[in-house]
């Protein structure tokens, strides 16, 4: 597992969260490969390991998604990375052992049942993204990181609440019309409409009932219609250095017009009462309205990301 861990680290992996200035990045990285390294059952472990006769060796790490499997009815995958151990690639490298690599990847996965592979990737990233479009992925999703510190008060207070399983129709009905149709599941011709529909209502559901979210702010009123969940993230504040922690998931119904940046400000402020000093959200680069509403609350620009996807 060192060797693997090592392997890894000498390839020049950058942590998701880098790009938060004095975050510690090692740590970050540490807890990234944590989750890509972690015992996983045999059917559901798609690592492999190629060698290419004297010219090295490539690392295709995959998984299988159980409980997304179970949900869309079909066999879906994610790829995490596709590693050259040890070696910082230049970005003009030849990718085609790397493409040998993820396709008998894929082959290995198919024969298991698997007919749907997702891999997020950095634009930083050019061999990869060589990689994926020579094995026939496609771009579903370009996403856009923002973040800011939580360091003052907010000048003008709104009135919310913490969401309750209560409130789990009217948010889920707002999860359901609030559609956005760049994010990964609406944009792919390859999900349904319905169950992108059906998976933003069992997120709500997750969220608050489930334990998936670590709180959920609403308008105080009965009904609310809008809301955003958010993650703490406290189990790696010391780690990090940084106590960071992250809105995940939001949507406001028509009658709420208005109550996007009021709902985002008064979590930031919930974020700052339970002692979190820095705040990042993930939208697509599309979402225009959204990222002027976080700019007007002084969030900045942090990094990209691209989602590719694959059909077996």
């Amino acid at each position: 597992m060192q060797d693997l861990r090592a392997g890894i680290a000498g390839a020049g992996v950058v942590s998701p969260h880098a790009f938060i200035r004095g975050l510690d990045a090692g740590y970050d990285r540490e807890v990234m490969l944590d989750q890509w390294l972690r015992p996983l059952n045999e059917a559901d472990d798609l690592r492999f390991r190629f060698q290419h006769g004297d010219s090295g060796e490539h690392w295709v790490l995959m998984e299988s998604l159980p409980w997304d499997s179970e949900f869309f009815g079909r066999g879906m995958a994610r790829l995490n990375a596709v590693i050259q151990p040890g070696i910082p690639v230049p970005l003009r490298t030849d990718t085609s052992h790397a493409a040998e690599a993820v396709r008998a990847t894929l082959e290995l996965a198919k024969a298991r049942g698997i007919d749907y592979v997702f891999a997020p990737v950095s634009p930083n990233d050019l061999p990869t993204i060589r990689v994926l479009s020579t094995c026939g992925f496609d771009l579903i999703e370009t996403r856009c990181h923002y973040h800011r510190p939580l360091n003052a008060p907010p000048t003008q207070r709104h009135s919310t609440r913490l969401a309750t399983t209560a409130d789990i129709p009217s948010l889920a009905h707002a999860a359901r019309v609030m559609v956005n149709p760049f994010d990964r599941f609406h944009a792919d011709p390859a999900v349904s409409e319905k169950d992108a529909d059906r998976l933003m209502e069992r997120w709500v559901e997750a969220s608050i009932a489930g334990g998936f979210a670590d709180a959920t702010i609403v308008p105080d009123v009965d009904a609310p219609e809008a809301f955003c969940t958010a993650k703490y993230h406290r189990e790696h504040w010391a780690g990090w250095g940084c106590k960071l922690s992250q809105p995940v998931l939001s949507a406001v119904a028509p009658k709420h017009k208005g109550w996007y940046v009021k709902i985002i400000s008064e979590l930031d402020e919930h974020l700052r009462s339970i002692g979190a000093e820095h705040s990042f959200l993930i939208t697509q680069i599309t979402n225009n309205a959204v990222i002027r509403s976080w700019e007007k609350l002084g969030y900045g620009f942090g990094k990209g990301e691209h989602i590719f996807r694959k059909l077996l």
